[in-house]
């Protein structure tokens, strides 16, 4: 009986995949994550006027010839804080963050279950989510037809502002990417 245990015990070690060490000792993804700000004309760019719409433009980029197998942290990609905006203001007593005023994000996610084991980037190709604050459907790209719904937004006033998220992707063969986006833009 104690054999048998010890059997199923190996087995399970083995049928789980690799332990925390081994994950480790993977080579790290030739994914580059991208993330950059663009005003309505395609400029990248961290300053925009009053007025002007802004773009969030975010791909993940294969870098090699081969396709690369990738899975989001969970089942749903339901990123609630992506492209989390931030209005840096004067702190005062009141303020317990130090003068920073969470504004929001362009879109809500619907939620999404996907069931796949999985999605692949071809090689040296890409995958795309392009969003805009005031919700510009012709300016807006969801990979893989990802729902989201815009928010009514107004144009951002003039002021400092940044855009902060973090991003998870698990990759099979590869170390796990994790990364925090923070860009600083103004409206002027």
């Amino acid at each position: 009986m104690k054999q048998l245990v010890i059997f199923i015990g190996i087995i399970l070690t083995m049928g789980f995949g690799c332990t925390p060490d081994e994950k480790d000792s993977s080579p790290a993804p030739p994914v580059e994550a991208v993330f950059r700000l663009v005003n309505e004309s395609g400029q990248e760019t961290t300053s925009f006027s009053v007025g002007e719409d802004i773009l969030f433009d975010y791909a993940l980029v294969n870098r090699t010839d081969e396709g690369v197998s990738w899975y989001f942290s969970r089942s749903e990609f339901n990123y609630p804080d992506l492209f989390t905006v931030f209005r840096k203001v004067s702190p005062n007593a009141e303020m317990l963050n130090g003068g920073v005023m969470k504004v929001g994000t362009p879109h809500t996610s619907k939620m999404y279950r996907d069931f796949r084991l999985g999605r692949s980037i071809p090689a040296n190709g890409e995958m795309s989510i392009r969003m805009t604050w005031l919700g510009n459907w012709d300016r807006t790209y969801m990979f893989d037809n990802w729902m989201i719904e815009y928010h009514n937004r107004d144009h951002l006033p003039a002021g400092n502002y940044y855009v902060e998220f973090e991003q998870e992707i698990v990759f099979a063969k590869y170390k796990n990417l994790n990364k925090t986006f923070r860009i600083d833009f103004e409206v002027k």
